[in-house]
């Protein structure tokens, strides 16, 4: 079952769980031990690239088994000035650290900023509990994620990965997902690290 987001404090640890599940672990790279505490802090405020208003999970038997977060191009240019500056408010004592790593891939963060379309309904998190996979959820938070693109106006999916994850690459290509972009690549502690944008196109609803 589909479960419209609400700014809750029990669905903001989910919502953080999932959101460091689907980006391997990339906030932590810019937080510390202060990732999840981020994450939930702004997933309780409005107009930021994680604000519970983007966000829908999936119940199976009154449990959250996962959630996808998605937004349109429009939102993602209007949230920017907010977004970043709740970053720098809730990192605290982390600050320098963001401030570091945002520098090292500054590549990738250009590249996801720029490279959006008008036309794209773009998903942020796509994640699934382990214990809840193989189950099909995946499939109905994507076809939500086109219900939603069509009622936005827009008539595309994108998303991106990372480009050493083969079986998220897999998955989405099986879901008809094919590769439209692809960052510069930076080293991070001895690997080359980069992201692939992919795409699909929205059948009429």
């Amino acid at each position: 079952m589909l479960m419209k987001a609400q700014a809750t404090a029990d669905q903001a640890k989910r919502f953080a769980q999932l959101a460091q599940m689907a980006g391997d672990n990339v906030f932590t790279e810019f937080f510390g031990n202060r990732a999840n505490a981020v994450l939930e802090a702004m997933y309780l405020q409005a107009d930021n690239y994680n604000s519970h208003t983007h966000t829908t999970f999936l119940q199976e038997d009154a449990a959250v088994a996962g959630m996808i977060h998605a937004y349109t191009a429009a939102a993602a240019r209007d949230q920017a000035p907010r977004t970043n500056w709740l970053y720098l408010k809730y990192a605290r004592l982390q600050i320098f650290r963001v401030l570091a790593t945002a520098i090292l891939l500054r590549d990738i963060l250009g590249f996801q900023g720029e490279h959006l379309s008008e036309e794209d309904y773009y998903i942020v998190y796509l994640a699934i509990y382990p214990q809840y996979r193989g189950r099909g959820h995946s499939k109905t938070l994507l076809n939500h994620a086109s219900y939603l693109a069509r009622q936005a106006g827009c008539s595309r999916l994108a998303l991106d990965v990372d480009a050493r994850n083969t079986i998220a690459r897999a998955a989405y290509q099986r879901a008809g997902f094919v590769q439209i972009g692809q960052s510069k690549k930076v080293h991070i502690e001895n690997e080359r690290w980069g992201i692939l944008r992919l795409a699909k196109p929205i059948a009429p609803g």
